[in-house]
């Protein structure tokens, strides 16, 4: 009975230092996808990208509009023959069908630009967050701008931007 206790005994200290050895580091690390979003060079590069296309797009949307807009104010005008309010009407439809095609069309290369950097950033970010992970001894590494709270010393955001604006672009 005396062996029992002592086995039983022997048995819980090694399940609580191993427990304890655990628990010496982070479990899980974080990072903020949003700070390497906009600290990373790739980041930046990206960001850049997307406010380019994003302004080349406004100002084709933009010129659509003001092409809309002086055939919306032509049509106002209540002095117009017939024939000629007829020809402004079906342009004014068919301006407003183009402008909203174009409108879509912007949306359309914008999520897909977007979709393609955020695939480029991803597979730049796996490798560094793999590495960083299999170094701390975590299984999860977690966003940190959607959780509320991590413990002091679990966010290995500056480690990772600093490993992505060494590697080779």
């Amino acid at each position: 009975m005396k062996k029992l206790s002592a086995l039983a005994a022997s048995a819980i200290v090694i399940v609580l230092a191993a427990t304890h050895v655990r628990s010496a580091g982070p479990t899980v690390i974080t990072v903020s996808l949003q700070r390497i979003a906009t600290q990373s060079n790739f980041g930046k590069r990206a960001n850049q990208q997307l406010e380019t296309l994003r302004q080349e797009r406004g100002r084709d949307l933009l010129a659509k509009q003001k092409e809309l807009d002086d055939v919306v104010r032509q049509l106002a005008k209540g002095s117009l023959p017939q024939a000629e309010r007829e020809r402004l009407s079906q342009d004014e439809s068919r301006r407003r069908t183009e402008f909203q095609q174009l409108t879509a069309q912007a949306q359309t290369d914008f999520n897909a630009m977007q979709a393609r950097l955020n695939t480029e950033i991803r597979s730049q970010l796996a490798p560094i967050l793999a590495d960083i992970a299999k170094r701390a001894g975590v299984d999860v590494v977690l966003n940190s701008d959607m959780i509320a709270w991590a413990a002091p010393g679990t966010d290995m955001t500056d480690e990772v931007v600093q490993r992505m604006n060494a590697a080779p672009q």
